[in-house]
């Protein structure tokens, strides 16, 4: 009993001792927090040191102003100056400096001020909100001097490093009138790379010096010709950009896409304005006034229209719809559902009068564009009409297909809208241009025919089937043809050379208004300018001769020994032109 009463003891004396030596532990701080304590003290050591020094420095400031005013100083600061003395600062007398309010003026009277300095150089003010502005305002990559005349394109001023390197620099403006680039440097031919995808869409301004090109990057771009110079891009699009159009004045661009979308922009700033979403990826979309009548006045309208075709969506059928943008909003003026296949391509017909559609099933159907009521229909080809292009006065047409087929056909009022002029190819064709060519010249005499490259037509095999044909770069050239020199008609078109330089399907042509280049756009991403003399009757150096199974040879140029051994050719018997409404437009 007596051991056990000993143990309870010494078990209470110890108790507590090991109960402190936990205590101490559990609350010993770590490292982290010492530190984060003596950071916390240093700060307020600090800040204490900063208030104390204030009013130091406000009075060193009133001396300094004191002497930069009156140009002479008080005895009694002189003098507390030489012995180093400090002047009293009792608690009632010292101001504390509020945190809420600050200064009257950012700057007392006769305080030394720091100049601020400018980008020019020491001591130049800085106009902080006029910088902004500049660089904030969209720039101007072209200029109209009078109206009607041509934009005149504003060049970029040269930097220091062109300078440094002996460059001169260049002209403010561009004449239109000029005939060679700066940058032709392989003489008659020129490249433009400015996109990363495939080329869907050229086509140049009424004045040709600019050329506009779309591609499946989603951007725009505009060049300036025939130097090739990238003045900018139009950026608005989230999915490919099918096709563009410029107004005739070069004010509006108005682009299409796989968005569905339609925007217009200001056109010499890439400045958005306006877009409408439709139902339907929007295929194609031009501007009118593409006919000479239409573009006469030198004065800008007030509002211009412009057409679009769509595809099917969902529960919305196809439709082309003609629109109205009166400078801030687009408006829909008509809209046709009546088609029988989704439109590939809408174009103005003569005087603007018709809305031309073309379809899956080869034909061109004739629209009344202030009514939609149906024209005429013209059964061009038998497979789907890839593209097709109009003549200067809008009365000749020309058509291709993926049945290797060119046809040029005469839309003049009062005819029968026949076949005149026709090719064979060895490829299918996806695109085509007219050059400067009327229905006079082509349905005339043969003397009076123009002896120059009268169309361009090109194409190739698909991309998908590329890689099975040992021959495939050899049909990524575009195809030159001159007018026939057959009495009657449809007369067969002369084969007059092939450019070359694409490695891959050639998805677009174009032809300057003057006959004096042609742009071609292929899914290389590639845009190849080819400079023509509009004056000879001889194409670009850079165009070689056609091989001959590259083009049907015409019957007239064929061989002696090949004639009498060859069988006779039949003449292709034109395509019919079904009307199902013969009423004719009104003389515009």
């Amino acid at each position: 009993a007596a051991v056990a009463a000993v143990a309870a003891v010494a078990a209470a004396l110890t108790a507590p001792v090991d109960g402190d030596k936990m205590l101490l532990e559990r609350f010993t701080p770590d490292t982290t927090t010492v530190i984060r304590w003596v950071l916390r003290v240093v700060l307020v050591f600090f800040l204490a040191w900063l208030v104390r020094r204030r009013p130091d420095q406000e009075e060193e400031e009133d001396e300094a102003a004191g002497t930069s005013n009156g140009g002479a100083q008080s005895p009694s600061s002189a003098a507390a100056r030489r012995t180093g003395a400090v002047k009293p600062r009792t608690v009632g007398t010292r101001t504390t400096p509020s945190r809420l309010q600050g200064r009257q003026t950012q700057y007392p009277p006769g305080v030394r001020q720091r100049r601020p300095q400018g980008f020019g150089g020491i001591g130049e003010a800085v106009d902080f909100d006029a910088v902004i502005q500049q660089v904030s305002k969209p720039k101007d990559m072209w200029e109209h001097r009078k109206a009607g005349d041509a934009p005149q394109i504003v060049r970029r001023q040269p930097s220091s490093q062109d300078l440094d390197g002996g460059a001169t620099p260049k002209e403010s403006t561009s004449n239109v009138g000029k005939t060679a680039g700066v940058r032709e440097t392989k003489g008659r031919e020129n490249t433009l790379h400015g996109h990363e995808r495939p080329v869907t869409f050229i086509t140049w301004n009424r004045d040709c010096n600019l050329i506009f090109t779309c591609g499946k990057d989603k951007i725009v771009c505009v060049w300036s010709f025939p130097d090739g110079e990238c003045l900018g891009s139009y950026e608005g699009h989230s999915g490919a950009v099918w096709a563009c159009s410029i107004t005739a004045d070069s004010r509006w661009l108005v682009t299409s896409g796989a968005d569905r979308l339609v925007i217009v922009w200001e056109a010499k700033t890439s400045r958005e304005i306006s877009r409408v979403e439709l139902p339907g990826v929007v295929r194609f979309v031009e501007w009118t006034g593409g006919s000479v009548a239409a573009s006469a006045s030198a004065t800008p309208p007030a509002s211009e229209r412009f057409v679009t075709c769509h595809n099917r969506f969902g529960g919305h059928p196809p439709a082309v719809t003609v629109w109205r943008f009166d400078g801030t909003a687009i408006e829909e003026l008509l809209r046709i559902t009546t088609l029988p296949t989704p439109a590939t391509q809408v174009r103005w017909g003569r005087s603007d009068y018709f809305v031309v559609s073309a379809h899956e099933n080869g034909e061109l159907i004739f629209w009344r564009a202030d009514t939609g009521a149906e024209v005429k229909r013209l059964r061009a080809h038998e497979s789907p009409i890839t593209k097709f292009d109009f003549s200067a006065d809008r009365e000749l047409v020309a058509t291709v297909s993926h049945d290797k087929f060119l046809r040029l056909w005469d839309l003049g009022k009062g005819t029968d809208w026949k076949q005149l002029y026709h090719a064979e190819t060895d490829r299918p064709l996806n695109a085509v241009a007219v050059g400067p060519l009327t229905r006079a010249a082509a349905a005339g005499p043969v003397a009076e025919r123009p002896a120059r490259c009268s169309l361009i037509a090109a194409g190739g095999q698909d991309v998908r089937d590329v890689a099975r044909s040992s021959s495939a770069t050899e049909q990524f050239g575009t195809l030159l043809f001159r007018l026939g020199s057959g009495e009657s008609f449809p007369s067969e078109l002369q084969a007059d050379g092939v450019t070359k330089g694409h490695f891959g399907p050639v998805h677009t042509l174009a032809f300057a208004r003057d006959g004096s280049a042609i742009a071609s756009g292929s899914e290389d991403g590639c845009v190849r300018l080819h400079i023509l003399d509009p004056n000879t009757a001889s194409h670009a150096p850079a165009v070689v001769e056609a091989p001959a199974a590259t083009l049907t040879e015409p019957a007239d140029q064929q061989h002696p020994h090949e004639e009498a051994a060859a069988a006779p050719r039949q003449e292709q018997q034109p395509l019919a032109a079904s009307s199902q409404s013969a009423e004719e437009p009104p003389e515009a």
